[in-house]
C-alpha cells in the first residue's frame, strides 16, 4: 500500500470513528434524558396510592458503557397497614442500563440507609449489596423483578438483625381473574440472625428459608385495606405455598399449604409438612408458652406414632397434616395454638 493510500485509509477510519462516537454520545444523551424524566415522574407520583417520595438533584452518568441516573438523598414514606407509617431513607439510588444488557434495568442502593416506623427511633441499615433487576419489554410495564441482598445489618433498638443473603424473584399479572395467578414469589434467605428482643423458641439463628408461592385471584385497587381484602376473598383469592423449606436450630421443615381468608377476614387453610426434630420443636414451643404442656404431650404422642427414620439415616421425621380454622392451628384434631386476630381497620 502506497503512503497516499494509507493516509486515505487512516482518514476514512478516523471519520468513521468520529461518526460512531457522535452517534453513541447522542444515543447516550437521549437514553439518559428519558431515564431521568421517568425517574423524576415516579418520584413525583409513586405508583402506590397514599405514598410519597422526595430526592435531591438527579444526576446522569455511566458514559460510555452504561446510561445511569443517580438519585441522591432518596426518601420514601407511606403506610403499609392502617395507622402504621413507614419512612425509608437511602443515601444513594442508581438506575442503570448497561450496553451489554440493554433489556435489563438495574436499580442499586448504596451508602447509608435508615428505616423508621411511626415516631419510633430510626433504624440504621447497611448492606454490602442491594440491587434489583427488571426485564424490559417495549411498550409493556415491568412485570417481574429479581432482588438480591447481601450482608444486611439493621441496628434495632433492642439488638441487631442480620441477613447473610436474600434472593427474591417476583412476577405479577395485572389482570388476573378468579383462580389465576396474580403474583408469583420465589425466595431464599440464608444466615438469618434474629434480634434478642425475646427468647426465640428455636434460637436466634435461622440457617435457611426457602419459599415458592403464588397468589391467585383479582388485584383490587381500593385504597381501603379491608375493602381490598374482602374483594380479594370474594374473587376467589388464595395463597398457594407450593414449596417451603426451613432449617432453624434442631428443626427442619418442608412442605406446602393453601391459605385463604374466612368470612371474618382471618386466615384459614390446610398444609402438609415433613418435620425433622419435632421433639425439640415441641419442647421449645412449650418452654416459650406458645403451646400448653397438655397440647404438647398430645401432639408428641401422635407424632411419635407417625414418625419414620429416613433411609439415609439421621433423626426421625414425621409427615403431618395441619389445618388453620377460626384462628386455631391444629394437628389433625389436636389444637396446637391460637393465632392473634388480624385487624384490617384501626379502632375508631
Amino acid at each position: 500500500m502506497t503512503p497516499l493510500a494509507l493516509r486515505r485509509v487512516v482518514a476514512i477510519a478516523t471519520v468513521v470513528l468520529l461518526v460512531l462516537a457522535t452517534a453513541h454520545g447522542a444515543l447516550w444523551w437521549w437514553v439518559t434524558a428519558q431515564m431521568e424524566q421517568n425517574v423524576a415522574a415516579v418520584i413525583a407520583a409513586p405508583p402506590m396510592p397514599g405514598w410519597r417520595a422526595g430526592a435531591g438533584k438527579l444526576r446522569r452518568g455511566g458514559w460510555p458503557l452504561a446510561a445511569t441516573v443517580e438519585v441522591p438523598a432518596l426518601v420514601v414514606e407511606g403506610s403499609l397497614t392502617p395507622g402504621d407509617t413507614m419512612r425509608w431513607h437511602a443515601e444513594r439510588l442508581t438506575v442503570a442500563l448497561e450496553l451489554t444488557h440493554p433489556r435489563t434495568l438495574v436499580v442499586a442502593v448504596t451508602g447509608a440507609q435508615q428505616l423508621q416506623f411511626g415516631a419510633a427511633t430510626p433504624i440504621p441499615i447497611s448492606t454490602t449489596r442491594l440491587r434489583a433487576e427488571l426485564p424490559l419489554e417495549p411498550g409493556v410495564p415491568a412485570r417481574a423483578v429479581a432482588i438480591e441482598v447481601v450482608d444486611l445489618h439493621a441496628n434495632l433498638p433492642d439488638g441487631r438483625f442480620s441477613l447473610g443473603r436474600l434472593d427474591l424473584a417476583v412476577e405479577s399479572r395485572s389482570a388476573a381473574q378468579q383462580g389465576e395467578p396474580a403474583v408469583a414469589v420465589v425466595g431464599t434467605a440464608q444466615q438469618v440472625v434474629l434480634p434478642p428482643v425475646r427468647e426465640w423458641p428455636l434460637g436466634p439463628n435461622i440457617d435457611r428459608l426457602l419459599f415458592d408461592l403464588v397468589v391467585t385471584g383479582p388485584v383490587p385497587r381500593s385504597p381501603d385495606l379491608a375493602e381490598r381484602a374482602e374483594a380479594w376473598r370474594d374473587g376467589g383469592g388464595a395463597v398457594e405455598v407450593r414449596r417451603l423449606e426451613l432449617a432453624w436450630g434442631e428443626v427442619s421443615l418442608s412442605g406446602g399449604a393453601t391459605l385463604a381468608l374466612d368470612a371474618r377476614l382471618q386466615p384459614m387453610g390446610a398444609a402438609n409438612a415433613r418435620v425433622g426434630g419435632y421433639a425439640a420443636a415441641l419442647r421449645a414451643l412449650t418452654s416459650s408458652r406458645l403451646l400448653t404442656p397438655r397440647s404438647a404431650a398430645a401432639a408428641g404422642a401422635v407424632l411419635s406414632l407417625m414418625a419414620r427414620r429416613p433411609p439415609e439415616g439421621g433423626a426421625p421425621v414425621v409427615e403431618v397434616p395441619l389445618s388453620l380454622q377460626n384462628r386455631t392451628l391444629a394437628l389433625g384434631r389436636i389444637p396446637l395454638l391460637r393465632l392473634p386476630e388480624l385487624v384490617w381497620r384501626p379502632p375508631s
